[in-house]
């Protein structure tokens, strides 16, 4: 076994490289993260996703403030994105919940009630989320434990 900054690599010992192509005998095995997230608000979908969120934009207790850490958008079901539409639509706010404005034309502002479990790889050296995804919703989480 190799190990890497994204995962761990393990191969049999008879296998031999294949350029160009994937090999059955070398599997990456991905470290990913998975902590839980405040949502702050949406950004609607495009498509046959109008109406829906496209993404939902996340942040975290750091030092005291609300942060904003990403936008995760991939991961659920339909059933699942038009659950969360419901709880998003009953949640709205007319100001950003983040400590600062994140760059996310047409973003709508929810109040910080839905606490989400996320999956991520790594973080930017800005401490965004790199290659999040949603993992679930967290009813048994309120947001103010998270701190």
């Amino acid at each position: 076994m190799t190990e890497c900054a994204q995962g761990i690599v393990t191969k049999r010992l008879n296998s031999r490289c294949r350029p160009c192509a994937r090999s059955p005998d070398w599997i990456k095995i991905k470290n990913v993260r998975t902590p839980n997230a405040v949502v702050g608000g949406w950004v609607p979908g495009h498509g046959r996703l109008e109406g829906l969120p496209g993404a939902v934009l996340l942040r975290e207790h750091h030092e005291g403030r609300l942060r904003y850490i990403g936008s995760v958008g991939i991961g659920w079901s339909d059933h699942e994105r038009r659950q969360l539409a419901a709880l998003l639509t009953a949640a709205v706010r007319p100001d950003c919940p983040f400590d600062h404005d994140p760059a996310a034309p047409g973003a709508r502002w929810v109040l910080p009630r839905l606490v989400a479990e996320i999956t991520y790889t790594t973080r930017t050296r800005a401490g965004y989320l790199r290659h999040p995804s949603w993992h679930r919703l967290r009813p048994d989480l309120a947001p103010d434990s998270l701190s």
